[in-house]
């Protein structure tokens, strides 16, 4: 046997033997603090806050918000003039 063949006899027993790694993690609920009630669920309103797209939607609001309130105090006179276009 050449030292060539003892390397990969080596190699493949290396690659055969099981790691401490491959085996799967047991998955654990993890527990909120006082989030949650005796059977698991979460109050309505915490889940209902605690939504991702309920923030999405309050951001784009907010954002709509603050563009309006810049428009209008920016030109106040923006009303005038499209009641003035609006008459023709």
């Amino acid at each position: 046997m050449s030292t060539r063949d003892s390397e990969n006899t080596q190699w493949s027993a290396k690659m055969s033997s099981p790691r401490i790694g491959d085996e799967l993690q047991p998955l654990i609920k993890p527990r909120a603090r006082n989030l949650e009630t005796e059977d698991g669920r979460r109050p309505w309103f915490v889940a209902v806050l605690a939504n991702p797209d309920l923030l999405a939607v309050l951001a784009f609001c907010f954002i709509g918000l603050l563009v309006a309130l810049n428009l209008i105090l920016r030109f106040p006179d923006l009303g005038a003039v499209i009641v003035q276009y609006n008459q023709f």
